[in-house]
């Protein structure tokens, strides 16, 4: 049973690594692939760690990809699928608590997983489904505990992120972090300014979307891990962000925790995430000054004002799915501005905007017919009350 849902899981990639031994190299799916296959979790990512030497990979699959080769590895292409191939390493003097300037290559499987972060992500699966496991990975996996391989101090001075890598995996799995290797991130913590913005948004995108983000949120705050980084050093009040959306996270986490949206600069985010924060915002001010519904769906994306008013309890997502618009843009009114134009009898000019929102306002309430005979008749009052 077991070696069937092996060859479940992995399918064609079983072949490679066969491929690989017939041509008298080890080869063995390696880390997050291996890990959640033995959690029995989904996975797309196949990883592969050999002994062959890059050049020796790419002589074996015509079709390759040089994505790192000057750290060992390459992408493969078999089936119109893509497969990360690394030659067993060591690393050594890292640079800047971050990045290995000095890589190595061996011979030996162990010494390849003995350089990995986590135990969990430290074990290798052969062609027959066989586990190595040499830092008691699945054992740890049983238990719910992230632990570093090794010594925790050195792996936290070798490359910073790990120690938030460590909360995501804890946030991802609902594990517990080991305590030598809680009480090594609270020692190393300040390194984590080696880091940059950008890795560690990354990994904390994905600590806030993981089951058990309260509980990583409280263990990182704990550590003080984040009074070394923008934003995340004004955060003292958390919840449960499991089932909001990366910037949904961090617009609730800026209300609850009175922090300026000026601060998100220092994140690096993307114009179009900075936005999206921002709308929120709007939307939720929209709501505190009681604008109508049909006025606020008229202005806002869809699930986006769901999301604010629910958050907030506004309103529900029922009552505002049955909030049928009459209008949907201007240009579902029975007009052109060209025709506004005329009729008010102005040189076009701001004025156009203010005239066109009244419109589509009395429109959307149900104050004003969307017919042209009554349009022109609202338009010709207004043009005489001026």
């Amino acid at each position: 049973m077991v070696i069937d849902n092996f060859r479940n899981k992995f399918k064609d990639a079983i072949d490679i690594l066969k491929t690989f031994n017939k041509n008298g190299y080890e080869a063995y799916f390696v880390g997050g692939c291996v890990r959640d296959y033995l959690l029995g979790e989904e996975f797309s990512d196949i990883d592969i760690t050999t002994n062959a030497l890059p050049e020796e990979v790419k002589k074996i699959f015509r079709k390759s990809i040089d994505t790192g080769i000057q750290h060992g590895t390459v992408t493969i292409l078999v089936n119109g699928e893509g497969y990360e191939v690394t030659t067993f390493r060591t690393e050594d003097e890292y640079t800047n608590h971050r990045a290995p300037e000095k890589v190595e290559f061996v011979n030996n499987l162990r010494e390849d997983l003995d350089r990995r972060d986590f135990t969990i992500n430290a074990m290798a699966l052969d062609s027959n489904g066989v586990l190595f496991d040499y830092h008691n990975g699945e054992k740890d996996l049983s238990s719910g505990v992230i632990r570093t391989v090794n010594n925790p101090n050195e792996r936290f001075y070798e490359d910073a992120l790990r120690m938030l890598r460590a909360f995501r995996f804890s946030s991802k799995l609902d594990f517990e972090l080991e305590k030598d290797t809680l009480e090594a991130i609270k020692k190393n913590a300040e390194l984590i300014k080696f880091v940059s913005i950008e890795r560690i948004v990354n990994e904390f995108k994905k600590l806030l979307s993981g089951k058990g983000n309260l509980r990583s949120l409280e263990l990182l705050l704990d550590s003080k891990l984040n009074n070394y980084i923008p934003f995340l050093e004004e955060i003292k009040i958390i919840q449960d962000f499991s089932k909001y959306l990366f910037c949904q996270s961090l617009y609730i986490l800026s209300k609850i925790n009175n922090i300026s949206f000026d601060i998100l600069k220092t994140l690096k985010l993307s114009n179009k995430e900075v936005k999206l924060i921002k709308e929120f915002d709007k939307i939720n001010v929209d709501f505190m000054s009681e604008i109508p519904l049909e006025l606020i769906l008229y202005k806002h994306n869809f699930e986006d004002v769901v999301f604010v008013a629910e958050y907030f309890s506004y309103n529900n997502r029922h009552n505002i799915e049955n909030c049928k618009l009459t209008i949907n843009s201007f240009d579902d009114v029975d007009i052109t501005s060209q025709e506004i134009i005329s009729i008010i009898g102005e040189k076009p000019g701001p004025w156009i905007k203010s005239v066109v929102s009244e419109l589509e306002h009395e429109i959307l309430l149900n104050r004003l017919n969307n017919n042209r005979k009554d349009i022109l008749d609202f338009l010709l009052k207004m043009r005489d009350n001026k």
